[in-house]
């Protein structure tokens, strides 16, 4: 069609708990409509990241979920007692673990990234930012949806059923289900040998299982004072491999893995090099699930919302939403990554339970001021264990008597949070709005730690903890004219400190099996200020700028310890996030659409002492906290000493490229005979950044871009619609988190004789193409 009859879809979002323009919102805000979802193919938190400049989402081995950050703030791959510093709301709901990436991205109807701390309307504080989902209600005609998509790189596939309709005038019902068999992206290998202990896989690839969720949804009208919204979803997943599988080595200084691996090659590709378990080392530990040397993953998740809407008047509304999310996990997995297994952990078995529940009384008056009010709870319980076995110290003479379990560890956390909040919008002057808001919390936790089935609590400096905050938030915005606004905003957040649940080696020196065990850290907290441009043009143009300064102390940030074979949670000191950010949509001529968006991150540790990587040399760094124990040399058996850590003050924060940007575009057309075509091609380009938090040379992710491609074809009643959809056609394999591999990490650090190890990491998917066919009616 000729562009003047063509416009911007109009975005209503709901980023202060009211739907409003996405123009007129002043923070910093990315929206995907239904269409934009549809067309990305967007069925992940994973592949969201790869439309979304500064988003990173990672796979994670332990029960935490994964990881995420945005303007290089996240939590790392951090214990599962901890919430994300970028929080994910789904329907209303602030889900504290990170397992709901695996759940509810499907059937959506809207998608908003709010960038930078939010305290005041998401549940509990979000220094980092938001990631909020809205999936699709019941419409008001029939609706029933078919689909089949083949992987062509994985051979994976997936169906997908929807069914919707109304249930007379005041209500409807919604059902989406979907059924995913996994052939295995990656390629899970071994190598030849004649090695006892170079055993096989007994899988090819990864992930390799099957994966089932399906959502309902009750929409009631049932007059103008009342409406009910209740969502329930549950989802599973069986995979074999466990979830270590996704990590591979990839860098070696030798060229080669360190001995005893046998000789594989050391690069991000499609290609895991893992081997299975010697008979009888998955059994050593009482109630390890699988027999299977790679281990396996099996899961259930449930999430459900239920939204109670009240119109005290024609200008008062009440709200209640109450929101329950469960997870139930098994797994155990090969920590080796190499074909000769040097160390296994059958047994991590993760269960968290979470119940929230918010009040919400807002006017919507025509007049100068109106207001919010509101309550919030959270109460979630998480129980978890862990131990691992040590199988390198076997020989074939002796067999399975030289499986040695570390003991096994558990942990109980039980936490509530309560918050009360309000805000006020005050028009000035028909083109000025000042929004002023405050949010009160109050968190405690408790905690109770178990070794080899005895309770150890006693040996904690603390179990319990207790936190307070009040974060303001101020705002004031200016229509310059009908199509332009302007903004400022001074924002405050906070993020509870905790428990690091990581194993310890109780067994050892120190570790949790000994008085003055100190395993809390302290809760982070962010001010800072934003300012922005909006405008929007009828004549098809939408440009957003903003710029951003925000000062964080007490930084919770993680990292993987390959002695302790575990993630630690500590605080940096004081760190800056400060940037530029920019995009753009334009309606061309004929059908065509142009979007880009450019994004600017200067982030750094203003003061951090950080615990070195291993094999940092002093002349690398590693010369800060001297202790004469440090090191053993293993000729002598006598200490060498060696420093502990480095001052990272000055280093860039880690997964924080300094330019991000995107640029596609998409023509959209129907022909005569009724058919219609969408064709889109988008790239993402990323500079280079560090991959874990103690940042060896090992974990730099050089600069790349990725490329998408979609191009979809439609029956003149749109009843049938073939997708052909590429993503990642440059074919690049990135490093989302790295981390040292266990009992080849590198040693003498802190000293002149420190020598680097063998590196793994997480990999993102190289290129990916599928093939989907739709039927509706």
């Amino acid at each position: 069609p000729p562009q003047q009859h063509r416009a911007l879809e109009e975005i209503v979002v709901t980023a202060r708990k009211r739907e409003e323009r996405l123009s007129d919102v002043p923070t910093a805000i990315n929206a995907f409509s239904a269409q934009d979802i549809e067309r990305g193919n967007i069925d992940t938190l994973d592949r969201l990241a790869s439309f979304t400049p500064g988003l990173i989402v990672s796979e994670a081995a332990v029960s935490s979920g994964g990881s995420i950050s945005l303007r290089g703030i996240g939590s790392g791959q951090q214990n599962y007692l901890t919430d994300q510093a970028v929080a994910v709301n789904v329907d209303g709901m602030q889900v504290g673990s990170l397992h709901i990436r695996k759940n509810a991205q499907v059937d959506l109807q809207q998608i908003e990234i709010l960038r930078g701390p939010q305290a005041l309307f998401f549940g509990k504080n979000s220094p980092g930012g938001v990631v909020a989902f809205k999936t699709k209600d019941p419409g008001e005609e029939l609706e029933t949806e078919f689909s089949v998509t083949h992987e062509l790189e994985s051979e994976d596939l997936h169906y997908q059923a929807l069914f919707s309709t109304p249930l007379g005038d005041s209500a409807g019902f919604r059902v989406v289900a979907r059924y995913s068999d996994l052939a295995g992206y990656f390629n899970v290998k071994s190598v030849p040998s004649e090695d006892p202990f170079v055993i096989p896989p007994h899988v090819d690839g990864w992930p390799y299982g099957e994966e089932f969720f399906v959502r309902g949804t009750l929409a009631m009208d049932p007059s103008p004072r009342f409406s009910l919204l209740a969502k329930l979803n549950y989802s599973e997943s069986k995979l074999e491999g466990g979830s270590l599988t996704p990590g591979m080595r990839v860098d070696c200084p030798l060229g080669v893995p360190f001995p005893p691996q046998p000789a594989f090659p050391c690069k991000a590709n499609r290609d895991i090099y893992l081997g299975g378990a010697p008979a009888g080392a998955m059994e050593v530990i009482e109630g390890t699930p699988t027999a299977h040397g790679l281990g396996l993953r099996d899961n259930e998740q449930w999430l459900s919302t239920v939204k109670l809407e009240f119109a005290l008047g024609a200008d008062l509304a009440l709200t209640f939403l109450t929101g329950f999310h469960g997870y139930d996990e098994v797994n155990a997995h090969n920590a080796s990554a190499g074909p000769w297994t040097l160390v296994l952990v059958p047994y991590l078995p993760f269960e968290t339970t979470q119940w929230t529940q918010e009040l919400r009384l807002a006017s919507n008056r025509d007049s100068a001021v109106n207001f919010m009010l509101g309550a919030f709870f959270e109460r979630r319980d998480i129980e978890s264990a862990q131990d691992g076995v040590v199988t390198f110290l076997q020989h074939p003479m002796f067999g399975d008597l030289f499986n040695v379990p570390f003991g096994t560890e558990a942990f109980q956390q039980d936490q509530e949070a309560f918050s009360i909040y309000g805000n006020i919008l005050w028009d000035l002057s028909e083109a000025v709005e000042l929004s002023i808001g405050l949010r009160y919390s109050d968190e405690e936790k408790s905690a109770q730690a178990f070794f080899r089935g005895a309770e150890v609590t006693s040996n904690l400096v603390n179990d319990s903890l207790e936190f307070d905050n009040l974060s303001p938030e101020v705002s004031l915005s200016w229509d310059l004219s009908d199509s332009v606004m302007i903004f400022g905003s001074y924002k405050e957040g906070f993020k509870s400190g905790g428990f690091d649940a990581g194993f310890s080696n109780a067994g050892q020196a120190g570790g949790i099996n000994a008085p003055g065990y100190k395993n809390d850290y302290a809760e982070e907290e962010v001010e800072g200020f934003e300012f922005g441009l909006k405008g929007d043009w009828a004549q098809g143009l939408r440009f957003n700028l903003t710029a951003y300064s925000f000062d964080y102390t007490n930084l919770q940030v993680s990292s993987f310890d390959p002695a302790s074979i575990t993630f630690r949670v500590q605080n940096a000191g004081e760190a800056r996030v400060q940037g530029l950010e920019a995009d753009l949509t334009r309606l061309l001529a004929s059908g065509w659409t142009l979007r880009a968006s450019l994004a600017y991150n200067d982030s750094e540790y203003d003061d951090f002492l950080a615990t070195c990587y291993a094999g940092q040399s002093i002349a690398a760094g590693c010369d800060q906290s001297y202790n004469p124990m440090a090191n053993v040399n293993p000729a002598t058996m006598e200490a060498l000493g060696g420093f502990q850590e480095q001052d990272m003050a000055g280093v860039r924060l880690y997964a924080a490229p300094e330019w991000t940007a995107t640029v596609g575009i998409l023509y959209d057309t129907r022909f005569a005979n009724g058919w219609g075509m969408d064709f889109s091609v988008d790239a993402l380009y990323s500079s280079e950044y560090m991959a874990n938090l103690r940042q060896s040379p090992q974990d730099l992710q050089d600069s790349f871009t990725k490329l998408n491609a979609v191009l979809a074809l439609r029956s003149p009643s749109d009843q049938w619609e073939l997708e052909l959809s590429a993503f990642n056609l440059t074919d690049e394999y990135t490093l989302t988190q790295s981390a040292g591999v266990v009992f080849n990490e590198g040693g003498n650090t802190g000293t002149d004789l420190a020598f680097l190890g063998d590196r793994l990491a997480y990999v993102t998917r190289g290129q990916e193409v599928f093939l989907k066919l739709t039927y509706r009616n």
